[in-house]
């Protein structure tokens, strides 16, 4: 709602903060300087202008310094690579092929040469990854010795001894890890030994995985040895890629596809019998499944105003909640990759003014909504007289759910690895589709939050699995709020305060963060992550937001009746100091990260528990009041027609966004470059991509699915109806 003023707002001061100068710049300039000041130094101690001779004996004199460098350590020890294996004679032959052509200069192994890393360019950076050329790697072939190019990672990690080497470490606090990044980039280069190293390698496809972990063992201990530096090397099948382990079509992915092609078939026929329609006569109930596919009816559905204007400010909520979870999910996503400089993740990690990026906060909107309505239309529905009849409604709710849930499980079990390629794609995707092969049976349980969580089908699940068990609770909480006011009332308390108590008591007694510790460590695997497991999926831990909008409603309904209205002047108010509370809710997350900060539990409990109830409030607030009034030109605001498309649309962009940032990080074919402004490309990217398959998943699945089941409960209950009346 708000949401665009407040990134506006963020982009302008970016601009004018930022000092930030790029890599290649202050490289270059690193560089030229060097130069001056070699000349300088010769011209000053020789007397003489820059001489070969002397030119000469400087460099040399530089070469013999930097031989103690890790870089050069690195470089002189890969240089003349050779694949061999003691027991796979093909790799061994293919290995010495390679290097013939190689020394023959011929164009294929010149290429696999070329293909490989050559030099760690960002020692100081902490993990050094260098991809190599991937594309060109995988077209390498020499169809006379047949050789196909095949591309791994080695994934080497080095260790420095020390004297503390028998004594056990001391665990780290988070805040400790953000400082030790820090005081490592200061460090003299002759010194910096990173932790880790990704070393990209092109080589003949008779190479096994472990043929070349064995062959850069044989390389790169020896090599360290001398520098007491002991070395681990890793070649993990998922960092392993030739035409050989390429995926291939299964039949199962051939279904999928072909149901695609059923649904835009379905789509096309729909709207084509939509325009003939008036000409077929009274449409039966196929006919009418038919055209619950006309493209045309389902987009003016889609962007049609409201029938009521009771509830337009939902609209507003929504968007801007599902455009903070997409911003959250891609900062986190993009702080987990290969990146050339770390600056921006330290940024992020540190730096107060970057607070908003951290919070997780927003998607309490969708609980806060969905406690709301579930009151809403509970109570109305038992106030008409109508009986509860629970079986319907978890039904009529799961129903609805399913079609697009199950479809976008099917994609990321089946149809994702499929989408892509790259150095990564196997080590970011293939465990995606794995999880849900594997466990897709949770989530249609929805139970994914609590079984097999730490293999979880789809790392955001985890919501609908929340919200359905609150929905379940909602139901029940609300009949007895109705049947009985003042002992329902009493038991809701008692819940909106375990609620409170069972988090605080986790993070009180495991010496958890209040937040999602967004540090390199957790990123790169979020489902192994203490916090992830033990509060932010957990149902229990997360259902105070819900019972706000529980209350939210009770308050709602009791003010309608009662015909309350509120001035302008109280209007105003509240919606600025909403505005303001909103935003604190936000910034507040900074405080965690400050470099230095001690943890203390009682920091940790005070935010999860009120940054969560006040931004719940004014939520809830601006839910109340917008229904019941209105907040002038910001209702106009509110309503405009985006608004509108977004927030029915925000179920199908929640589960599908993921697709898009999976595709984004995966396809990746070098370590990037980040800041402010390629972050904001990206999340725009990332939003605009998302929309634009959601409106593809809404005409082909979601919107024919509720059409068809909405003529088969009309038909059910006419059945019935109609057997009530016979047997009176």
């Amino acid at each position: 709602m708000w949401f665009e003023y407040i990134w506006l707002a963020l982009t302008a001061i970016a601009v004018i903060s930022n000092k930030s100068v790029s890599h290649a710049q202050s490289q270059n300039t690193s560089e030229s300087k060097i130069q001056k000041l070699r000349n300088d130094y010769v011209q000053k101690e020789y007397g003489t202008p820059n001489t070969e001779n002397l030119t000469r004996s400087i460099n040399d004199g530089n070469k013999i310094n930097t031989q103690t460098l890790f870089g050069d350590i690195i470089a002189n020890s890969m240089k003349n690579f050779l694949p061999f294996s003691n027991v796979n004679e093909n790799c061994t032959r293919d290995g010495q092929q390679f290097m013939n052509g190689l020394n023959n200069q011929t164009l294929w192994a010149v290429k696999m040469y070329t293909s490989s890393s050559k030099y760690p360019g960002s020692i100081l950076s902490g993990d050094v990854n260098e991809l190599g050329y991937f594309d060109q790697c995988m077209r390498v072939s020499s169809k006379r010795l047949g050789i196909q190019g095949a591309y791994a990672i080695a994934n080497v990690r080095f260790h420095l001894p020390s004297a503390d080497d028998d004594e056990p470490p001391e665990p780290l606090n988070q805040l400790d890890i953000v400082e030790a990044d820090r005081e490592r980039s200061k460090r003299d280069a002759a010194a910096g030994v990173p932790g880790n190293l990704l070393w990209a390698l092109c080589f003949p496809d008779s190479c096994t995985n472990e043929d070349i972990r064995s062959s850069v063992d044989r390389v790169l201990i020896p090599a360290f040895r001398v520098s007491n530096i002991s070395v681990k090397v890793a070649v993990p099948p998922l960092m392993y890629t030739s035409k050989d382990t390429a995926l291939e079509y299964t039949n199962t992915v051939s279904i999928v596809y072909g149901i695609f092609v059923v649904g835009i078939a379905l789509v096309i026929a729909g709207t084509v019998y939509e325009l003939f329609a008036n000409k077929l006569g009274k449409p039966t109930f196929v006919g009418k499944c038919l055209s619950s596919y006309s493209m045309i009816t389902n987009m003016r559905n889609l962007v049609e105003d409201p029938k009521t204007k009771d509830f337009t400010v939902t609209n507003g909520l929504k968007t801007l909640g599902i455009i903070s979870v997409i911003i959250g999910h891609r900062v986190a996503l993009t702080l987990g990759i290969p990146s050339f400089d770390p600056e921006l993740s330290e940024h992020i990690f540190t730096d107060f003014e970057w607070s908003f990026l951290k919070s997780p906060v927003a998607v309490e909107i969708f609980f806060i909504i969905s406690g709301f309505f579930t009151y809403v239309l509970i109570e109305e529905r038992l106030r008409s007289g109508k009986s509860l009849r629970f079986m319907f409604l978890m039904i009529y709710r799961i129903i609805r759910i399913y079609p697009t849930y199950i479809t976008v499980i099917v994609i990321f079990a089946f149809v994702l690895p499929y989408m892509g390629d790259g150095p990564l794609w196997k080590l970011i995707v293939y465990p995606e589709a794995e999880f849900c092969r594997k466990n897709w049976w949770t989530n249609l349980l929805f139970i994914n939050n609590y079984v097999n969580s730490n293999e979880m089908c789809m790392l955001h699940s985890w919501y609908l699995a929340c919200d359905m068990h609150f929905f379940i609770i909602g139901i029940f909480l609300t009949y007895i709020i109705w049947r009985w006011n003042k002992a329902g009332v009493c038991i809701y308390g008692a819940i909106f305060a375990v609620s409170i108590y069972l988090p605080a008591k986790s993070i009180y007694d495991n010496k958890q963060w209040g937040v999602m510790p967004y540090f390199h460590g957790n990123i790169k695997n979020l489902r192994t992550t203490e916090h992830f497991q033990r509060i932010y999926i957990k149902s229990h831990y997360r259902i105070t937001t819900y019972l706000v909008g529980l209350a939210a409603a009770f308050i709602y309904l009791r003010i309608k009746q009662s015909k309350l209205k509120f001035s302008v002047k109280n209007r105003t108010i509240g919606f600025m100091l909403c505005l303001l509370l909103h935003s604190i809710c936000f910034i507040v997350t900074g405080y965690l990260y400050l470099p230095g900060l001690t943890y203390n539990p009682w920091n940790h409990i005070i935010y999860f528990t009120f940054q969560r109830i006040v931004y719940s409030l004014t939520i809830s607030y601006l839910l109340v009041v917008g229904s019941l009034s209105n907040f002038g030109f910001i209702s106009s605001f509110i309503e405009c027609k985006l608004f509108t498309i977004i927030s029915r649309l925000s179920y199908v962009m929640y589960l599908t966004h993921f697709i898009v940032q999976l595709q984004s990080i995966g396809q990746i074919r070098q370590p990037k470059y980040g800041n402010f402004w390629t972050l904001y490309w990206e999340i725009n990217a990332d939003l605009m991509t998302a929309l634009s398959y959601s409106i593809i998943f809404n005409l082909i699945v979601e919107a024919p699915s509720r059409k068809i089941f909405k003529e088969l409960m009309s038909k059910c209950l006419k059945t019935e109806n109609e057997s009530d009346a016979a047997g009176s």
